[in-house]
């Protein structure tokens, strides 16, 4: 029965295209190993490419997300630095002013106790020489001479001690114009107020006291 093929024999009629067969077979097989070995390398590249780009959009992302956080940090290190920076110019000026204000209220109460100090000297001066008013009474009579008319007020222990001398002071001084002396508990001892027509002139020993501390405070 000529034409029939089994497989693992020949027939010596067709062996040539038997041959021909297997080869063929063999090809067809091969070919589609290697499809299929592309196709496999292919799927492969794809993923591996997908895994790299999809790395990379995450290392990117993260980049971005550092850039972005790093980029908000120092926004907000600058907002915060720049208001340190005011708050410390506030408290430095605000140093200032206190320090200021310290400062001369120190002043103050330091030209406050000279003053105190120096009238309890004054007085102390005063109380043990008397001519010590008498001088100051004849500036003071000096300066409202030419008068008509004058008042001249004493502390009472001055009027009491120095009536006599200070009544002798004001004639040589007032000329014809008309003189009385008056105590005056107001006054502190050692001073003395002269009252004219034209004014009055003002050498208490505490108003003395307070222009030279006003003067000295400005």
């Amino acid at each position: 029965m000529a034409g029939i093929i089994k497989v693992g024999k020949t027939s010596p009629t067709l062996q040539s295209g038997t041959a021909a067969t297997y080869q063929f077979d063999d090809m067809q097989d091969a070919y589609l190993a290697r499809v299929r070995g592309e196709a496999a390398k292919i799927i492969a590249d794809a993923r591996n490419e997908a895994a790299r780009l999809k790395k990379q959009a995450a290392d990117e992302g993260k980049q971005a997300a550092l850039k972005a956080v790093e980029a908000s940090l120092r926004s907000r290190a600058e907002e915060q630095l720049q208001s340190v920076l005011q708050a410390l110019g506030h408290a430095a000026a605000e140093i200032g002013r206190s320090r200021e204000a310290w400062q001369k209220q120190w002043e103050e109460q330091a030209i406050r106790l000279a003053v105190a100090i120096a009238e309890r000297i004054i007085r102390r001066e005063v109380s043990a020489h008397p001519e010590i008013t008498l001088h100051l009474l004849r500036e003071t009579l000096q300066m409202a001479a030419g008068s008509q008319q004058l008042t001249i007020r004493l502390h009472p222990q001055d009027r009491e001690t120095l009536g006599s001398q200070a009544e002798s002071l004001a004639k040589r001084f007032s000329g014809l114009a008309a003189v009385e002396i008056v105590a005056d508990a107001t006054l502190t001892p050692g001073g003395c107020r002269i009252e004219t027509s034209q004014g009055n002139i003002d050498a208490a020993l505490q108003t003395q006291l307070e222009r030279i501390t006003q003067e000295l405070m400005d």
